[in-house]
């Protein structure tokens, strides 16, 4: 992987300060980031469908997500006109900061040799690739946790198989990022005793259910952290590498 760090000011400030080196190697990475997108979308586009997770690895596993999002947000940034692009990835890409060169956008690395359509479905499956990539943290579980109690406390009936227990599935991207301790954190802040997390026959997923008898409107059990604990999850971990065999995309006809 070209682990060359991002240099995000000018020529003129890198000159300034005695940094052309750095400048010009992060620029010439940023070039070939911008090839190799364009590249892996050509490369993974097939019968009018685009493969956006093996497009966004075959890039990743060259540049990193880091390097890969800011290439893709100056693009992004860039098209604020079109249409074919998203307004959340539009959004998204105005909250990356990117250098500009004497007060304009360095077109370098501009990605122009693909369709936006597909430019756009590339930008939505990295952004969710590398919030895959991303350890979970307190608040992602008692998101969870509140959203499941939610589903739970909504659902009129007893909704599963057999009518005996109300069920809620599990967040898939929660499933991909979450590890044993993460389950286990889960269904602590869940208030229910009869609480089992379980796949279904003939369903897809993991779904957490409880019997029919549960008060259904408790409210979700909440510990305080600890100050060690907090600040170890602030501290910067290692992304997990993103797994592959994700489906493909349907694309626009070219």
């Amino acid at each position: 992987m070209d682990k060359t760090p991002i240099y995000k000011e000018s020529f003129q400030y890198a000159h300034q300060h005695g940094e052309e080196t750095q400048h010009i190697a992060s620029h010439t990475a940023n070039i070939g980031c911008k090839a190799a997108i364009e590249q892996a979308i050509a490369d993974h586009y097939s019968d009018n469908r685009l493969n956006t997770v093996a497009a966004v690895q075959d890039v990743v596993r060259r540049f990193g997500y880091e390097r890969t999002l800011y290439v893709l947000a100056n693009t992004v940034q860039d098209m604020g006109q079109d249409g074919r692009v998203s307004r959340a990835n539009k959004d998204w890409a105005w909250t990356i900061p990117v250098a500009f060169e004497s007060g304009k956008r360095d077109v370098s690395y501009l990605i122009t040799q693909c369709h936006p359509g597909l430019l756009d479905m590339f930008v939505t499956a990295a952004r969710h690739e590398y919030l895959l990539s991303l350890p979970l943290k307190r608040e992602d579980i008692k998101a969870e946790a509140q959203r499941i109690l939610t589903e739970f406390q909504s659902t009129p009936e007893p909704n599963s198989p057999n009518g005996t227990h109300y069920m809620a599935q599990i967040s898939p991207d929660f499933l991909a990022r979450a590890g044993t301790k993460d389950h286990d954190r889960l269904m602590a802040m869940l208030p229910f005793q009869s609480l089992t997390l379980s796949t279904l026959n003939g369903r897809k997923g993991t779904y957490a259910l409880i019997r029919q008898d549960e008060n259904r409107f408790r409210p979700l059990v909440l510990r305080r952290p600890s100050l060690r604990k907090q600040l170890r999850e602030q501290m910067p971990d290692a992304p997990k590498p993103s797994s592959p065999g994700r489906g493909k995309a349907k694309g626009p006809e070219l």
